[in-house]
């Protein structure tokens, strides 16, 4: 079966005739041996469509990875509202904000055109490179870092946006509707350029940073207002504790939700079941203590529990962390392939 059979069943809900668990990560998939091997190195890469899909592809054609994934980070929004960004050039880093650009409601303009705003030209052309090489073959997954991580960590100053929360809840809302048209736009535009799915990458809105409460109010409607726009399988990824969350998470319209190790998968799995919603659960490989620290047996292992706890698909809690090494990200896809063929629910039949 091929990887896009595999991974779009699993997306829709159908995953009696998968044959086997969907090895997959819907945020980055980068790594410095992966830039090595497409010769598509930071900061180009971020700003070249043909080096952004050769880099994309990279986890997929070395290792086998059910999926190829772009963009490479998360200030890719805070830029097309304005924020000046950082790409550290001549040098292997994240880009991060230079400075935040909105202290009020009245700071922040919406761009013209948003296809040509920042590098979401960039993304949508590279979208159709990765689609043309893969179509039918791998997913093409894009991600977003949705209104409230978004403004929340590269807009406005995160520590006086999570005070207001509190004291300025009005402030807050106002904020998040006047962008949140963005971006579902720039959403859209993946998909029009041929993405297979959306993820929305909402590593703020754990229980780590906000309280459940604040998750309804702040995050839900802003999340279904984006997923309601979009035609593709959508996934909602969560770095942090998101167990108290998991039934909300359940109620933002995506149709699968992904967790990183701080979430039991046990856990989740019983709140699915009580909703009787049928969602799809991704997770929970740790990506830098497993995957990338190793050794191949802690990976295979932490592969084979999270299998054994009710996974539907295995993925990294969060990004490939930069230095992983590529036997390591390939012994995570052969653990899947060993552990996960045939699927268990598959299994005495």
């Amino acid at each position: 079966m091929m990887p896009y059979d595999r991974v779009m069943l699993m997306l829709h809900g159908k995953r009696d005739e998968v044959d086997r668990i969907p090895c997959i990560n819907s945020v980055g998939t980068y790594t410095i041996d992966f830039m090595k091997a497409s010769e598509a190195y930071w900061p180009y890469s971020h700003k070249d469509p043909e080096k952004m899909a050769k880099l994309a592809s990279a986890a997929h054609t070395l290792c086998g990875l059910d999926n190829v994934s772009v963009p490479f980070d998360m200030t890719v929004e805070a830029e097309a509202l304005g924020t000046p960004i950082d790409f550290h050039e001549n040098s292997l880093k994240w880009p991060s904000v230079r400075e935040f650009i909105a202290k009020d409601v009245s700071d922040l303009s919406l761009p013209r055109d948003v296809s040509e705003a920042g590098r979401i030209p960039v993304i949508v052309k590279a979208i159709k490179i990765l689609k043309k090489e893969f179509e039918g073959k791998v997913p093409v997954n894009a991600f977003i870092a949705p209104p409230f991580t978004s403004i929340s960590s590269y807009v406005v100053d995160t520590i006086t946006f999570l005070k207001w929360l509190r004291t300025d809840p009005t402030k807050v809302h106002a904020l998040l509707k006047g962008v949140v048209g963005l971006y579902a736009e720039i959403a859209r535009l993946y998909q029009d350029a041929g993405a297979d799915v959306i993820t929305l990458h909402e590593m703020g809105a754990s229980t780590d940073n906000i309280s459940p409460k604040h998750f309804d109010e702040f995050v839900k409607p802003y999340l279904k207002e984006i997923v309601a726009n979009l035609k593709v399988p959508t996934i909602l990824n969560i770095c942090g504790s998101a167990l108290p969350i998991a039934g909300k998470m359940l109620e933002c319209g995506t149709h699968v939700i992904a967790i990183d190790e701080r979430t039991p998968i046990s856990k989740v799995r019983e709140v699915v079941k009580k909703t009787g919603s049928g969602c799809v659960i991704i997770g929970n490989i740790p990506a830098y203590a497993i995957i990338h620290k190793g050794p191949v047996e802690a990976i295979r292992d932490a592969v084979k529990r999270a299998i054994e706890e009710g996974t539907d698909m295995i993925a990294p809690g969060c990004d490939f962390w930069l230095e992983t090494p590529t036997e390591h990200v390939k012994a995570f896809v052969d653990a899947v392939i060993e552990f996960g063929t045939p699927p268990p629910w598959a299994r005495g039949k």
